[in-house]
């Protein structure tokens, strides 16, 4: 877990010294709207939590490709299609004595955005609807609904960095019988814009 943080330190600390690379580098920082198509790739860390057997964290990886349309000089709506997962399937979770479980978890699945531009920051609210897979010794996959919350930072026209908390619940059942799977990440990361 130190090691997680200890990325997740230098990785936040790279996205602070973005922007003063950027300016240096004569990029210009506004943005003539949210409009166009983008991929994106962030790290961050992953929850999850199988009923009676509580709940693990690990390093989470998600990759991301979307599109959004400027409504007006405020509305962005758009979406995204997603690919989330860690594969730690060595952590182990102990809760219910005399049994422990190891397993990591994948999820695919598409999302739709709606968020309110402030100049070159889009903080936004997301819901979809996404396949999640436990691997390990709990697997088992089911689809649900995945809702999402986040800020988009436009650093360049053709850049942007971003802050994001995920959540999905699922039934899954497994060969212990059927359970609640909670999964939730917090990641950074940074989009490329096409356009």
């Amino acid at each position: 877990m130190q090691r997680l943080l200890l990325s997740l330190g230098g990785f936040a600390l790279a996205m602070a010294l973005v922007p003063a690379t950027a300016q240096a580098g004569g990029f210009e920082h506004s943005v003539n709207g949210w409009t166009g198509w983008y991929a994106g790739v962030q790290l961050g860390v992953n929850s999850n939590s199988y009923d009676g057997f509580g709940s693990s964290s690990a390093f989470a990886q998600e990759l991301t490709g979307g599109y959004n349309y400027q409504v007006n000089s405020n509305l962005v709506l758009g979406g995204d299609l997603y690919t989330v997962w860690n594969t730690d399937t060595g952590h182990s979770v102990d809760s219910v004595p005399g049994y422990s479980a190891n397993y990591g978890s994948r999820g695919v699945g598409a999302e739709f955005l709606a968020g309110f531009a402030v100049d070159n920051f889009l903080p936004y609210l997301k819901v979809g609807y996404g396949h999640l897979n436990i691997s390990g010794n709990l697997s088992g996959s089911a689809s649900s609904a995945r809702y999402g919350a986040g800020v988009m930072w436009r650093i360049s026209a053709n850049s942007g960095l971003l802050i994001q908390y995920t959540y999905q619940k699922a039934n899954i059942p497994n060969t212990l019988g059927n359970g609640d799977f909670k999964n939730s990440n917090i990641t950074l990361g940074y989009n490329w814009f096409f356009d």
